[in-house]
């Protein structure tokens, strides 16, 4: 029975052995499949920050680009309102000048039309006798 027991134990041994090693290198493959993905994921990331990098600067030139353009476009809108508004006052000019011509014409219409009220009443009363 001993013997039973000896070869029992060195079974057992063996199997529990087995299993450690087998153990152990299943938890180091693990660990260096674990180590190639993060490697892997870690290349990819530095590739997006790359990219991400070359973008955020074509956006900048893009954004510098827009805003030089916008910069004339103000300037140009502005010197367009400028001229309306200085054509808009010599307008005003002209228009008030002109008010004037019709009040001073209008003067003169009433100062004629006066004339010639007088100048027909006068006429009717010398044919009268």
């Amino acid at each position: 029975m001993r013997r039973w027991f000896l070869i029992w134990n060195i079974a057992l041994s063996v199997v529990l052995v087995g299993g450690l090693l087998a153990g152990f290198f299943y938890i180091n493959n693990y660990k260096n499949v674990a180590e190639q993905e993060i490697s892997t994921l870690r290349q990819h990331i530095n590739e997006l920050t790359a990219v991400m990098t070359q973008q955020s600067g074509v956006l900048n030139e893009h954004a510098q680009i827009i805003n030089g353009r916008m910069e004339s476009v103000n300037e140009e809108v502005m010197a367009a309102i400028e001229e309306n508004d200085k054509l808009i006052q010599e307008m005003n000019g002209l228009v008030k000048e002109y008010q004037q011509v019709i009040n001073t014409s209008a003067m003169y219409f009433e100062e004629i039309l006066d004339n010639l009220k007088e100048l027909s009443v006068a006429e009717v009363e010398e044919p009268g006798p």
